[in-house]
């Protein structure tokens, strides 16, 4: 299946979303006389310093927006060179964050209103979306994990990062609409003495908090993974449909308060499962050696007003999703 069959089937699943909203919040939207901006993808990177080895210092928090980036070989995790440290995506429901160094690991912005707000994140300083704001905040603690659908490879008994990898690019492909897409490509990714060049392309559409992923490698790998951080005390679900399994986690796992409920779900199609475990830090698929993979995430919170407001409906919500994308896959 190519990026194109597999973005047709997440827009179907969309109408999951609007069939939520009131009959007068889908009237405004059409009637509305402005166009409004349901989606966007950002990079910005700290201007007016200079690097001292692993750091970037200056004086302010000052950024510039970019379309294309290479990562300076210096850069790792808190150099406090990009702004929330690496690219952010965002919709109506919610927004993401890829770390854009070695941990490679996938965050979550959660938010409490419809509109486009990460543009505005991360300008005082690196802290202060940790906290709960107007609009939201920084939800996950994604720790030595993969965090919310990022990739790794699986070696003896734990994750391998990118940790080794010659170059990395960040290019944006679209931004605002009802669409925003950007991508990565990993310039010789090393594990364990084997090399590939990776790229990943995420895409995320309006009215649905799911973010599509599509994997092309220079060579097909045996210990590919993709997963789902692992805390304790909170409740695992999984889901088994025609064509794909989705697993998912819910309750006390906001870094902003046990107050609210944080649900995250990742689905993958059954004939690109090669295995399905349980890591030291996450719950894991290792995909079929192949070219090309597909799948996707999505994470839910209390908070914002059209996502699910208990467990059943995370859970009716992903059974709903599931069965969506197996009638596409069947059309």
């Amino acid at each position: 299946m190519n990026r194109t069959t597999l973005a047709a089937i997440i827009a179907a699943s969309i109408s999951l979303t609007a069939c939520n909203k009131s009959p007068e919040t889908v009237k405004n939207s059409v009637t509305s006389a402005e166009p409004v901006q349901r989606t966007h993808a950002e990079l910005s990177v700290r201007q007016g310093g200079a690097w001292e080895g692993q750091k970037y210092v200056a004086d302010n928090f000052t950024f510039e927006p970019v379309t294309a980036f290479t990562s300076p070989a210096q850069l790792t995790d808190h150099s406090y060179y990009l702004r929330y440290e690496g690219p952010g995506w965002e919709n109506d429901l919610v927004g993401y964050r890829l770390y854009l160094d070695w941990r490679n690991g996938i965050d979550v912005f959660v938010k409490t209103t419809s509109d486009m707000v990460l543009s505005k994140v991360g300008q005082d300083g690196y802290d202060s979306y940790h906290e709960l704001s107007d609009w939201g905040g920084d939800a996950l603690k994604v720790g030595k994990s993969v965090g919310l659908g990022a990739l790794g490879r699986w070696v003896v008994d734990n994750v391998e990062h990118f940790k080794q990898v010659n170059n990395t690019h960040w290019s944006l492909l679209k931004d605002g609409g009802d669409t925003s897409e950007f991508e990565v490509r990993y310039e010789g990714w090393d594990v364990a003495g084997v090399s590939a060049d990776v790229t990943t392309h995420y895409q995320i559409n309006a009215g649905d908090p799911s973010t599509l992923v599509t994997v092309t490698s220079s060579v097909p790998l045996d210990n590919l993974v993709t997963g789902l951080v692992r805390h304790d005390n909170v409740n695992y679900i999984e889901k088994h449909g025609e064509h794909w399994t989705m697993i998912a986690t819910y309750g006390k796992q906001n870094l902003l308060g046990d107050e609210w409920d944080l649900g995250l779900a990742l689905f993958v199609k059954n004939d690109q499962i090669a295995e399905q475990f349980e890591g030291p830090h996450d719950y894991l698929f290792k995909f079929v050696p192949q070219a090309t993979y597909q799948y996707g995430f999505f994470a839910t919170w209390q908070g914002h007003p059209e996502q699910p407001q208990t467990q059943q409906e995370f859970e009716a919500f992903m059974e709903d999703k599931l069965k969506r994308l197996d009638a596409a896959t069947n059309n």
